[in-house]
């Protein structure tokens, strides 16, 4: 969050210094008055650009074997452009590689999954998947019969065509 403030005042004096630049290229045809408008236009569309592409940034970034299974766009109205078009500000990703199975219930499965905000540090989590139902629960909220299945009474339904039960049963 630093760098991108400090880039954000280096884009504004990068901005002021080309208005300033046009304003002595033209002799005065240019005012100078405008140079903080520059580097008010300047500051304002990097912050635009980066809250565009912290998305395909952080996507970019995940490790192999960790996939991408719900974005969540952001609009909103102190930001107008945003209903023209909405950007990613958070994500879930689950990692395919973390899958754990037990040979006796291999319907139901343990997975890592991350929570990524826009602004905030990320969480990761483990959830139980019933690949069977389709569904999912917090794996603090399941407790394992004596036949090793495990059980919750906070299973979420999933569509079979959702991106986590495809990613973690596929």
């Amino acid at each position: 969050m630093f760098y991108e403030l400090l880039a954000t005042v280096f884009a504004g004096f990068a901005g002021g210094g080309i208005a300033y630049l046009l304003s002595w290229i033209t002799r005065g045809m240019f005012p100078k008055s405008l140079v903080l408008a520059g580097a008010a236009v300047a500051m304002i569309g990097f912050s635009i650009l980066n809250e565009y592409n912290w998305y395909p940034r952080s996507e970019a970034q995940l490790p192999e074997g960790v996939v991408v299974v719900a974005t969540h766009e952001s609009k909103a109205w102190y930001r107008p452009w945003t209903y023209i078009q909405p950007f990613v500000n958070r994500f879930i990703a689950v990692d395919t590689g973390s899958v754990q199975r037990n040979e006796d219930v291999p319907q139901q499965r343990i997975a890592d999954i991350y929570l990524m905000e826009r602004w905030r540090a990320s969480h990761a989590l483990k959830i139980a998947v019933d690949c069977d139902r389709p569904a999912q629960a917090r794996l603090s909220d399941v407790t394992y019969a004596e036949d090793g299945t495990m059980q919750s009474d906070r299973w979420e339904a999933l569509s079979p065509d959702d991106p986590l039960t495809k990613a973690v049963c596929g």
